[in-house]
Order: C-alpha cells, then structure tokens, then sequence
C-alpha cells in the first residue's frame, strides 16, 4: 500500500504505508510532512487495521477530504484521494500494481522526483510566502513581548 503525494497536479512524493499508524502534519515529527500553513501540525494519520488502512482526521483546522467529501473517519480505496490544504495525497493499494509498475519502482530511500521549472517556481514561491507570514508572526510576538515587558515596567499588564 502507498500514498503518492501530488502538488498542483504534479507527484511529488511516494510513501510506502509500511508502518501501523502513519501520521501526515505540517511538523517534521509526522511521517508524511506537508509544508503548508493550511495543513495542521499533525492533520491525520493512516493506520492499518485488519488489513484495512483507516484515515481519521485528528481535529484539524481545515479538514480532511476524501473525493471531495470530508471525512472525520474513512476507509481508504485502491485510487482514493486524500486532499489535505492544498496537496493531495492518492491511495493505492498493492493489488493495483502491476508487475511492470513493481519492476520500475525506485527504493524508497534513493527516489529522485523530476519537477517541472514551473512547479520548481510554485514551490518557491509557497516557500516566499510562508517566510513572509513565519517573519511577519514572529515581529508580531517581538511586539508583543516587548510591549508586555513596558507594560510591567509602568505596573500597567
């Protein structure tokens, strides 16, 4: 079973389900990290049960979508799409792989994604915004720490 991370149409990522419970968030402690703000820190998780794979939204923000429909709880089918802010991620369950999609299948661990100039450029673009908004809160928080501290000098916070 696998999950194929997509951005904007493109695969940007394959991820083997080969752990009981996969969990998919913004933070880098998830197994299947998503750098967007629209996505949670930890947004959802996959776990097997009984042969099934189970996706559960774990109290997101914005909700966790299966074919357009969102989903508190779902048991995911072969072709399954998982939308979560604004990337998807598909379901394929082993028996839809061919014997010719097994013999091309880089490992895991050395795959190289081929991203078009335009999709390299929409990246970049995600990435100027989200340091735009992470250096914008981060004033906003010196700001305010700044202004507590006065407040506490003149007795008034």
């Amino acid at each position: 079973m696998r999950l194929v991370l997509r951005f904007d149409g493109q695969d940007v990522q394959e991820f083997v389900l080969d752990k009981e419970i996969i969990n998919i968030g913004r933070t880098a402690k998830n197994d299947i990290v998503i750098d967007n703000l629209a996505v949670s820190s930890l947004h959802a998780c996959v776990h097997n049960s009984n042969d099934d794979f189970i996706l559960e939204d774990m109290g997101s923000t914005n909700g966790t979508f299966v074919n357009d429909n969102k989903v508190d709880r779902h048991t995911l089918k072969n072709s399954d799409i998982i939308t979560v802010g604004k990337h998807q991620l598909v379901f394929f369950s082993e028996s839809s792989t061919t014997s010719a999609d097994a013999e091309i299948e880089p490992d895991d661990s050395e795959a190289t994604v081929m991203m078009s100039a335009d999709f390299q450029q929409q990246l970049q673009n995600e990435l100027s915004k989200s340091k735009t908004v992470t250096q914008t809160l981060q004033k906003r928080q010196e700001k305010k720490s700044f202004w507590g501290k006065i407040k506490a000098m003149l007795g008034l916070g």
